[in-house]
């Protein structure tokens, strides 16, 4: 009797000890890393562990795999947030290759540069937890953050180049820039005067540069309204400007003039065309085609230089760009 009481409690406990051990177990969650492993400013923070002698990639790479993208861990060194951009590929600092880091923020941040600061330090002069320093190849003022790493030239911030390297004029997103910020026989346009026509950031982290639209917002300032008299507007579908001052949408009323008998109706007018955006040497901004000569609704005149002697000579040679689309009349 004793002996089938034995053996019924010993069959009994295998019975239980087989069950419990078939179902499978929840793995126990053990991090490897101290607790301010993430945090940059904690001491145990990983970015100063990287910089010891005692580091080795290995050790992150037995977890993370060697691509860092998760391995074993299952989580990424890249999409946790963390490493947009580091480690680097090969050839990041190669303008030839095609992970040349210029490329690679392009197609992958969205010209977002400010995770460099986060190896770089926040002035990009390797002060951060990666020493290598930005600004012995970035040497403009803001270093990396200057107008024209992203585009234009040594010149001017304006393109060519564009965000995408096109230089042809024939290209929107270049077009007839250059004209407008180099000045051109009629005008002194400078450097600097983007905001004519379109937002003009003060710092690189300015709302509405870096962001989700895909153009430039085109809002057109005072000189090109005509302090606001005028619907000045730009089609990006087919690449014109309309109603623009610079180009002969103005009027000058009769009426509110101290020179009626200039007039010879109740408006001088300009010639008020579209300008085609990538028309660069087609003719757009000869001398009359803003404004007829004389314009209409002016008295007849052999020449502009017996009135506006200020502004131009006998044959039509600006000889004071100020004084020419400055959004007044300058007589005499």
């Amino acid at each position: 009797m004793k002996m089938k009481i034995f053996f019924g409690c010993f069959l009994l406990i295998f019975i239980i000890s087989i069950y419990g051990c078939k179902d499978e177990k929840e793995p126990v969650s053990v991090s490897t890393h101290p607790e301010g492993w993430t945090d940059p400013a904690d001491a145990d923070f990983h970015g100063t562990a990287v910089l010891t002698e005692s580091f080795s990639e290995q050790g992150c790479m037995s977890c993370h795999g060697e691509d860092y993208q998760g391995g074993s861990s299952g989580v990424s060194c890249f999409s946790s947030g963390c490493h947009a951009v580091f480690p680097h590929p090969d050839g990041f600092a190669n303008r030839n290759s095609p992970n040349f880091h210029e490329k690679f923020i392009a197609e992958n941040l969205g010209w977002d540069i400010l995770s460099c600061q986060e190896c770089h330090g926040s002035d990009y002069a390797g002060e951060g937890f990666q020493e290598k320093n930005c600004l012995k190849c970035h040497t403009q003022m803001n270093g990396p953050e200057a107008c024209n790493t992203c585009h234009g030239n040594q010149e001017n911030p304006a393109p060519p180049e564009d965000l995408a390297g096109n230089t042809s004029t024939n290209v929107k997103t270049v077009g007839a820039h250059q004209p407008h910020l180099t000045g051109t026989r009629w005008s002194t346009f400078q450097q600097g005067e983007c905001q004519s026509c379109h937002m003009k950031p003060v710092n690189y982290r300015d709302p509405g540069h870096i962001d989700d639209s895909p153009h430039a917002e085109v809002v057109f300032n005072n000189l090109a309204t005509f302090n606001g008299s005028i619907n000045t507007d730009w089609d990006r579908q087919d690449g014109y400007c309309s109603n623009v001052y610079c180009h002969g949408a103005f009027e000058f009323r009769k009426d509110e003039s101290q020179r009626p008998w200039a007039y010879t109706d109740s408006l001088i007018t300009g010639n008020n065309p579209r300008l085609f955006w990538t028309g660069v040497g087609t003719g757009q901004a000869i001398c009359g085609s803003c404004h007829g000569l004389p314009p209409e609704g002016h008295i007849a005149a052999q020449s502009c230089e017996g009135c506006h002697n200020s502004v131009v000579d006998e044959n039509f040679r600006i000889i004071n760009k100020h004084l020419h689309i400055n959004g007044q009349i300058d007589v005499f």
